[in-house]
């Protein structure tokens, strides 16, 4: 695809910036707990739908639709509360939609959270932003550049996280969707592809102070190699956390995000540390890291769909170490460094989307063809895994 200026295509990295402050600070700023916040939860879940059907305007073969599903919390240890959750889920469809050649990419965040009234705006108030920035790129490529979208790409914001539900048997809005909805779509005739599910979850919470990041007991002999360079890097909580599965590469999915983001982060500012979970290094640290929305899909009946899991860690980069020592509000955490981390998020998973879904190009404020540069290389890839 031809190169397209930032001018009059894609918005700058100042505009996204300014649209997450809005964003985060009009649907995320306060906690959204589904049974002790219902009113912010309920403002969030109709912010996402609202920027939704604004992202979808004019954009061909795409659909919103909502997932009904009742399930229950667990607050308060041993007392069980019924919820009726509401996964908001878009749908891009490719060219290839309804082929065998179909290779689907699923991008979700969960949008509700606990009542904690700092955190909730980085978890995952940030991750349902970088959702919804993502998928405005993707639709001003369509619209605005011609690009084809050629393999399927399904957007989610879950409700009711993983963990609200973790000892009742992962009944969360993410269950629900890959029981339901997905494992309907993969036994669809002819079969499509899965070429993997990106879960965000908080992934702006950044601080370059040494000793920032906390580390769960047994980080250090569940993952060993990331262990040593968080050590390395004097414990400060700048760097994106990866979580993947051994066996479950699907095409060196993780390979090609870490490539991604390391081309997109070219002042090292923010680097990416992958956690791979293996079974025989069970920890504390581990199960941490076995709470969230990737879960589902890994657990997928008889036939593991592949996923990755990008975090800040959340609760291990505390807010007492986002804060300082000062007393601080949700909004007060919008600094430079972490809507910049956050773009670093949109901004790698835009190169992604372009290399694997795109035939055009899609500009992500640089002024470059990222499809046209980067291209081959996925493709080399895509034939590999093909064949």
């Amino acid at each position: 695809g031809e190169a397209k200026s930032t001018t009059s295509s894609r918005s700058t990295s100042t505009e996204r910036t300014d649209r997450y402050k809005s964003l985060l600070t009009n649907y995320f700023a306060s906690p959204r707990h589904p049974y002790l916040n219902e009113a912010n939860w309920l403002n969030a879940r109709s912010g996402i739908m609202s920027e939704f059907e604004k992202i979808l305007y004019n954009v061909p073969n795409t659909t919103m639709e909502i997932q009904d599903f009742r399930t229950t919390i667990s607050f308060v240890p041993n007392i069980a509360t019924d919820i009726k959750g509401k996964n908001i889920i878009v749908t891009f469809a490719g060219r290839n939609r309804g082929k065998a050649t179909d290779e689907i990419l699923v991008i979700g965040a969960h949008y509700d959270s606990d009542a904690s009234v700092l955190i909730s705006i980085d978890d995952n108030g940030s991750g349902v932003v970088a959702m919804l920035e993502i998928a405005r790129g993707l639709a001003d490529a369509i619209v605005k550049r011609k690009a084809v979208l050629l393999n399927t790409i399904i957007f989610v914001a879950f409700d009711v996280q993983n963990e609200f539900s973790e000892g009742l048997g992962q009944t969360g809005g993410s269950s629900f969707f890959v029981k339901e909805k997905l494992a309907t779509i993969l036994d669809e005739q002819p079969k499509p592809g899965f070429l993997g599910a990106i879960i965000m979850d908080s992934v702006m919470n950044y601080n370059s102070s040494a000793g920032s990041q906390v580390l769960p007991n047994g980080f250090d002999k569940s993952f060993p190699e990331a262990f040593s360079q968080v050590q390395a890097n004097l414990y400060k909580g700048n760097y994106l956390a990866m979580v993947t599965k051994e066996k479950l590469r699907s095409l060196q999915l993780d390979y090609v995000i870490a490539q991604e983001w390391n081309k997109t982060d070219t002042r090292k500012q923010f680097p990416l540390i992958q956690l791979e979970i293996r079974r025989t290094a069970a920890s504390p640290a581990l199960f941490e890291f076995l709470k969230q929305d990737h879960v589902p899909f890994w657990n997928h009946d008889n036939n593991p769909l592949s996923a990755v899991l990008l975090t800040d860690t959340s609760k291990w980069r505390g807010i007492q170490r986002m804060c300082g020592l000062s007393v601080c509000n949700s909004t007060q955490l919008l600094t430079a460094d972490r809507l910049n981390m956050l773009d670093q998020v949109v901004v790698t998973m835009e190169r992604f989307i372009s290399q694997s879904h795109l035939d055009g190009s899609i500009d992500t404020g640089s002024g470059t063809s990222i499809y046209a540069s980067l291209f081959a290389t996925i493709f080399t890839v895509l034939i590999a895994y093909l064949m």
